[in-house]
C-alpha cells in the first residue's frame, strides 16, 4: 500500500469516527435568557482564569474544566470574527456536575443543560443533563457564548426567539447531522412551521422544540451565507446595534423584507434535503458528509494558537499600563 493510499485510508477512518461521534451526540442545550433560576452552583468552588474570563467549576469536573479552558480563546474569537469583530470578553462561566431541576424551573425541555444570562454575562453548563445523560459539552458552551457575544454585538437590542437560538446554534456548531435530519424529516413530513410560530414552539413539546431549533438553525445558516461574504448578517447586527427595531434593521441590511427572505429559504429546502428519503432508505453512504466534518475539524485546530497569542497580548497590555497586576492567563485557584 502506497503512504498516498495509507493516508487516505486513515483520513477516512478519522471522518467515519467523527462522523459517528456526530450522529450519537445528545442534542444541544437550550439556552434560557432569563434569570438562571433552579441551578445550583455552590459545588463549583475552583476557577480558571483565561483572559477576562472566569472559568469556576466542581472540583470532581477539573480535567473537563481544564479542556474547556484551553478552547475559550479559539472559540470565542471564531465567534467574534462571525459577528461583530472585537467584542468585551468579561464573562462568568459555572460548571457544575448536574443540571438537577433547572428544566422544572425554567421551563426549558428536560434534556437542557445550559443557560446563559446575556445582560449579565454569564453562563452556567452542566456536566449531565438533567435526565442524567452526558452533555455534549464542546456544543454547549460555544452555544451559550453565542448567546452572550449576540446581545453584546446588538448592544441587548430586542431578537425574536428563533434569531437568538438560531445564531446561536449555527455559530456555535456549523455541523448537526441531527439537526439536518429533524428539518428534513419535517420538509418531507408536516411541513416546517413559519418563523412567527417558531418562538412559541420553543416552549411546545419536545418534538416541537426539536423543529424550532432545527429550522431556526437552518434560517440563520441561510441569513449569514446568503451573499458572498456576510456582508449582510454582520449589517444586520450594526442595524440593531444602531436601535432600529428588528424588521427594520433587516430591511436595511438586506433590501427587501424578512419574508420575502424567508420564501426564498423555503422554496429551496425540498432540493436541499432530498438526500433524506435516500439516506433513510439506505442508499446514501454517510462516509459523503465526512469531507465537511473534516473541514470544520481543521478549521477549529488552525485558528486556535492565533486565539491564544490575541489573548496574551491583550493581557501583556494591561500589565503595562497597570504594573503591580499579576499574570492571570491560564492560572488556576
Amino acid at each position: 500500500m502506497t503512504g498516498v493510499a495509507r493516508h487516505l485510508r486513515r483520513l477516512l477512518r478519522f471522518s467515519l469516527l467523527m462522523l459517528a461521534l456526530w450522529w450519537l451526540a445528545p442534542s444541544h442545550a437550550l439556552a434560557h435568557e432569563g434569570q438562571p433560576i433552579g441551578w445550583e452552583v455552590e459545588s463549583a468552588t475552583q476557577q480558571i482564569v483565561v483572559g477576562r474570563m472566569v472559568l469556576r467549576y466542581d472540583p470532581e469536573l477539573e480535567g473537563e474544566a481544564f479542556e474547556l479552558a484551553k478552547q475559550l480563546p479559539q472559540w470565542w474569537s471564531e465567534i467574534e470574527q462571525e459577528l461583530a469583530g472585537d467584542l468585551d470578553d468579561h464573562m462568568e462561566i459555572h460548571f457544575v456536575k448536574h443540571a438537577g431541576r433547572v428544566a422544572e424551573a425554567t421551563g426549558m425541555p428536560a434534556w437542557a443543560a445550559g443557560v446563559a444570562n446575556p445582560p449579565r454575562g454569564e453562563i452556567i453548563i452542566a456536566r449531565h443533563q438533567p435526565d442524567g445523560s452526558p452533555a455534549e459539552l464542546e456544543g454547549l458552551l460555544r452555544h451559550e457564548l453565542v448567546h452572550v457575544a449576540l446581545y453584546r454585538a446588538t448592544d441587548g437590542g430586542a431578537l425574536p426567539r428563533w434569531f437568538h437560538e438560531g445564531v446561536a446554534d449555527s455559530v456555535g456548531d456549523e455541523i448537526s447531522l441531527l439537526r439536518a435530519e429533524t428539518l428534513a424529516s419535517s420538509v418531507f413530513g408536516p411541513g416546517v412551521p413559519p418563523l412567527d410560530e417558531l418562538d412559541r414552539d420553543f416552549r411546545g413539546e419536545d418534538r416541537q422544540v426539536s423543529v424550532a431549533y432545527a429550522a431556526a438553525r437552518d434560517f440563520a445558516t441561510y441569513l449569514r451565507y446568503r451573499d458572498a461574504d456576510g456582508t449582510d448578517f454582520r449589517q444586520l447586527l450594526t442595524e440593531l446595534r444602531g436601535g432600529h427595531a428588528f424588521r427594520a434593521a433587516f430591511i436595511r441590511a438586506y433590501g427587501v423584507g424578512i419574508e420575502e427572505v424567508e420564501g426564498e429559504w423555503r422554496g429551496g429546502l425540498m432540493g436541499r434535503f432530498m438526500w433524506y428519503p435516500i439516506l433513510g432508505g439506505g442508499g446514501l453512504p454517510l462516509v459523503l458528509f465526512a469531507p465537511a466534518i473534516g473541514l470544520a475539524w481543521w478549521r477549529r485546530r488552525r485558528a486556535l494558537r492565533d486565539s491564544w497569542k490575541r489573548l496574551e497580548n491583550e493581557e501583556r497590555l494591561e500589565r503595562e499600563r497597570r504594573p503591580g497586576l499579576p499574570a492571570v492567563l491560564g492560572s488556576a485557584v
